[in-house]
């Protein structure tokens, strides 16, 4: 993985690069993904299993869709 340019990446993003560097390819990672807008919220959330693999991509293991909360009207 390459590096980003100096003017993408700021203090946060560093030490959360840092942070999943040291997690290494044996840590399981649960993921939650969404789609959604302002106006709408939520559309739909997955969850799911994900394994880090040596050249910095994920497989995913499994991946299932959640229920999403009807908004209530204002």
């Amino acid at each position: 993985m390459s590096p980003l340019d100096d003017d993408l990446t700021t203090e946060e993003y560093e030490k959360l690069h840092e942070a999943f560097e040291a997690l290494g390819a044996s840590t399981k990672l649960v993921c939650l993904f969404f789609t959604a807008d302002p106006e709408n919220g939520i559309h739909a959330i997955h969850r799911g299993d994900a394994h880090l693999e040596p050249d910095r991509t994920f497989t995913w293991l499994y991946s299932e869709q959640l229920p999403v909360a009807a908004q209530p009207l204002e």
